[in-house]
């Protein structure tokens, strides 16, 4: 086990605030969005590569651009991060319909399949350190 020292934190704290600082305002501002959204971005290096991630992959180079397309970070990466987003995001957006149905159908509904067929159109997952980040692609 390993113990920060005071002096070790000022140290790691004055580093993170001379990175920050070096960044305009447009960058500050993403990062200060990225920093609010997520849980698993955590140091310097991090948000600088998910930064150039999110403008070569999404054109996404703003904060104002990221809160309208961010639509959340899951644990882990594959189809059951996929598919389980597809299942919350449906169940967020016709919970009353799917409520509705009887239950042999609400329990056939193939959340991989309709995230296939249909959500990967509308929704971008952009995998970073071990972790799934979901935009979407239609703002």
């Amino acid at each position: 086990m390993t113990c920060t020292t005071a002096a070790d934190a000022q140290a790691r704290m004055t580093a993170y605030e001379q990175w920050y600082d070096s960044k305009d305002a447009d960058t500050q501002a993403l990062i200060d969005e990225i920093h609010e959204s997520t849980s698993y971005i955590i140091d310097e290096d991090e948000y600088d590569a998910f930064i150039t991630m999110l403008d070569d992959h999404m054109g996404i180079t703003s904060a104002s651009q990221f809160c309208d397309a961010f639509a959340g970070e899951w644990e882990g990466v594959g189809d059951h991060v996929t598919t389980k987003f597809t299942e919350e995001l449906i169940d967020d957006c016709y919970s009353d319909d799917i409520a509705s149905m009887p239950s042999f159908l609400q329990n056939a509904i193939d959340y991989e399949l309709v995230w296939y067929q249909s959500m990967r159109y509308d929704y971008y997952d952009l995998e970073f350190k071990g972790n799934t980040y979901f935009f979407n692609r239609n703002v």
